[in-house]
């Protein structure tokens, strides 16, 4: 699987290359630094002003760049909130290349695909998205990736953590894969620890009292990425995830962590034959397919459930396989606003 030069920096170490594209970004990693840690120390002083709206708005975001499982974390709250009988609503931006003839991307997509009942608003203000829900009376509102979007208030911050890189290589972008100084974590209601499973007993605990560091008293809930079967990319019945017990599968996907995605294959009991790692919101196309099966040869070719809608949109993709993935709270979450109570 190849790696990109951005994921590379987002990595501690360096090569000799990695050690001089550093040096030549880092005028532009000391600008972006004092221009987020300005931002943020105004509006923790309360100089800039923020929007409420009238119905209880919960976070869900991460410090880093890319994939800590925020998706399906909403997924499962808005599955929660549906099924206490709540009107919920999922405000995103939606990133990357549009997944159908709507225009929704492929995680506006995939939410509204899980969640049926829910109001999936895409919107590029967040602070829009949050007014126009509030508007058609939903009893809580799921801001998707909203962590850094402080004008509008919240009244729950979640921040999801990959346990396996909890602050990336501690440098904020370009230079790394933090979004604002590791200080951010303070700001937090409550963390979730994702991709825990695949560490000690003694790491997770490691991390954890890394974590509280930045605040003592934040509850610290552990999730696990719970594969609950495969299917066609064109839709269909979810299919046991056994039934890739033994078979040699090539895997391809856009999403930020791949290595992740490997991992949960191979714990189905799949031979995994290679991985193409494609940028994350990956529009593919007839050819970056045709590229995949040559390098796959007979191995069955599985995506990522977030992938499949782009990939069943071209002619010829119904052998394509996707795996379903439900993210499961070990711990109880602290009660949620407009959700519980």
């Amino acid at each position: 699987m190849k790696t990109s030069l951005a994921h590379q920096l987002t990595r501690p170490g360096n090569t000799p290359l990695i050690f001089a594209v550093r040096v030549v970004l880092l005028p532009l990693y000391l600008i972006y630094l004092l221009v987020v840690t300005a931002r943020n120390a105004l509006y923790d002083a309360g100089l800039i002003s923020t929007t409420k709206v009238d119905a209880p708005v919960v976070s869900i975001g991460n410090l880093t760049v890319g994939g800590t499982g925020k998706t399906p974390l909403v997924i499962a709250l808005a599955q929660r909130a549906v099924a206490a009988g709540k009107r919920v609503a999922i405000v995103a931006r939606g990133y990357g290349a549009v997944a159908d003839a709507s225009g929704n991307t492929d995680e506006i997509a995939l939410m509204a695909a899980r969640v049926p009942e829910a109001e999936v608003i895409m919107a590029l203000n967040k602070t829009e998205g949050a007014r126009e829900a509030a508007a058609r009376g939903v009893d809580v509102i799921l801001i998707d990736d909203g962590y850094q979007h402080r004008r509008l208030e919240r009244d729950l911050d979640v921040l999801v953590v990959d346990a396996m890189a909890p602050i990336s290589n501690g440098y904020v972008v370009p230079l790394g894969g933090l979004r604002e100084s590791p200080s951010g974590l303070g700001r937090a209601d409550v963390m979730v620890l994702t991709h825990h499973e695949t560490l000690s007993p003694e790491d997770i605990e490691g991390v954890v009292a890394s974590l509280s560091a930045y605040r003592r008293d934040i509850p610290i809930v552990r999730a696990t990425h719970t594969p609950i079967g495969v299917r066609p990319v064109s839709g269909g019945e979810l299919q046991p995830t056994d039934s890739l017990a033994g078979q040699d599968v090539f895997l391809f996907c856009g999403i930020a962590s791949p290595d992740g995605f490997r991992r949960t294959v191979e714990g189905l009991g799949a031979h995994v034959t290679g991985v193409a790692g494609f940028p994350d919101h990956h529009d593919f196309t007839a050819s970056s397919i045709a590229e995949v099966r040559a390098e796959a040869r007979t191995a069955l070719l599985v995506c990522t459930e977030k992938d499949a809608a782009k990939v069943a949109a071209i002619p010829g993709t119904e052998d394509v396989l996707c795996v379903v993935i439900d993210m499961v709270l070990d711990d109880e979450l602290p009660p949620i606003p407009g959700l519980d109570g």
